[in-house]
């Protein structure tokens, strides 16, 4: 696991954004995944990227979070049935591969904000996890890859 550091462009993304409560996190997950391909579909967007959970704020009991894709062929502002398209801002951002089981990602975290805080970096506050591969339910966990983003503050 190596940190990278980038600049991201902003990209249109379709997706749902809720607070819920973190036992309730692979539900929504899973329901807002489904609510965002049916309405690709239906709209005709191209899904453009892999799936995506972008946490507002530090999780605690409650996670205010977006989860979808990134789109192609879709307008900002527009919506169906409840899936939004909006975009998800660029700028200078760490990034790290991780590989692995879900269980690991807390420490692939913990690895990158010890990362931004060796560099003297400051986050944005937001940050998201890609879902690089989509896992299988008969599929092997270790396989898993997750490339996690961490947004800069400023001109970092």
């Amino acid at each position: 696991m190596e940190t990278t550091r980038t600049d991201l462009n902003p990209a249109t993304i379709a997706a749902v954004r809720a607070t819920v409560p973190m036992p309730e996190l692979t539900a929504f997950y899973d329901s807002a995944y489904a609510r965002v391909t049916e309405a690709a579909g239906r709209e005709g967007w191209t899904i453009a990227g892999p799936a995506f959970g972008w946490y507002h704020s530090m999780p605690t009991d409650m996670v205010d979070l977006t989860a979808g894709f990134v789109v192609e062929g879709a307008s900002l502002g527009e919506s169906s049935e409840g899936v939004e398209v909006s975009e998800m801002p660029g700028g200078a951002a760490l990034v790290l591969i991780h590989t692995g089981s879900y269980d690991g990602l807390s420490d692939a975290w913990s690895r990158l904000e010890q990362e931004r805080a060796a560099l003297g970096l400051d986050g944005r506050g937001d940050f998201w996890e890609e879902y690089v591969t989509d896992p299988a339910p008969d599929g092997d966990p270790d396989l898993n890859i997750t490339r996690l983003v961490l947004p800069l503050r400023g001109d970092a």
